[in-house]
């Protein structure tokens, strides 16, 4: 196939519209950190890939709005991919959340400069953490892969409509809670624990600031207690990112 026909750039066109929605919510790829350029030097050389490897359905229109049509079509499946494989970010995130509220950092918000959103110094750990397992795993490497395998399930230019894609869509948005509270669960057990002890303190010496107090303990108990499990808490992580390309090609529209 030869790089100036008229089919090759049409299926290089439709090819980037995939890749762009899939890289614009895929953990690390999307990311600040990652110049604009790259970003886009990225997704060409994707979607060459994927023109080079895949053949352009007739049913394609050639026509500018046909054209038009099929590519917003693209980036829409690029989305759903890429939705498929941030619920462990987000997840992520939501744990740190969690475990600030238990440890009480949640007065100290500051701006993620990896994510550009507001975050606290846990969930900018856990974030750069969970990227840090994510690229040492070899799930970009998995998330690329499931990319070139998804014109398998959905050649270029088609979109089957399924319904059962609402139904996994729904399922996996609501892993993103499950998979936070089993990360946040040692950190919420101790703090119910420590609440509970300086519970019975305050009763047994009314005089003392038990609320003051219980700041302390919180915070020494609760970073030692994440520092011996970040390993389970990896390891979570590795099991969901395992999962991640299935779920990316069964979240297809």
């Amino acid at each position: 196939m030869e790089m100036l026909e008229g089919d090759f750039l049409v299926a290089w066109f439709l090819a980037a519209s995939r890749a762009t929605g899939l890289l614009l919510l895929a953990p690390v790829y999307s990311g600040r950190a990652i110049p604009a350029p790259l970003k886009g030097i990225l997704t060409l050389f994707l979607a060459y890939i994927a023109a080079m490897s895949t053949n352009l359905p007739q049913g394609v229109s050639a026509s500018l709005g046909g054209i038009a049509i099929a590519m917003v079509l693209e980036l829409v499946i690029g989305l759903f991919m890429g939705w498929g494989v941030r619920i462990v970010a987000y997840a992520v995130d939501f744990a740190g959340q969690v475990i600030s509220t238990e440890l009480g950092f949640t007065m100290g918000q500051q701006l993620d400069p990896l994510s550009g959103s507001s975050s606290n110094a846990m969930g900018s750990l856990l974030f750069a953490f969970g990227s840090l397992v994510f690229l040492s795993s070899g799930a970009h490497q998995a998330v690329v892969l499931a990319f070139l395998k998804s014109y398998n399930v959905a050649p270029m230019g088609s979109f089957r409509g399924s319904q059962d894609v609402g139904v996994m869509l729904v399922v996996s948005t609501g892993k993103i809670f499950s998979i936070a509270l089993q990360m946040a669960a040692p950190l919420i057990c101790v703090n119910f624990v420590i609440s509970l002890i300086f519970s019975i303190l305050g009763k047994a010496a009314p005089t003392m600031n038990v609320f003051a107090e219980s700041f302390a303990v919180r915070i020494v108990v609760g970073m030692l207690l994440l520092g011996l499990t970040l390993g389970l808490t990896a390891q979570l992580m590795l099991d969901h990112l395992v999962e991640a390309p299935e779920v990316m090609l069964r979240l297809i529209p």
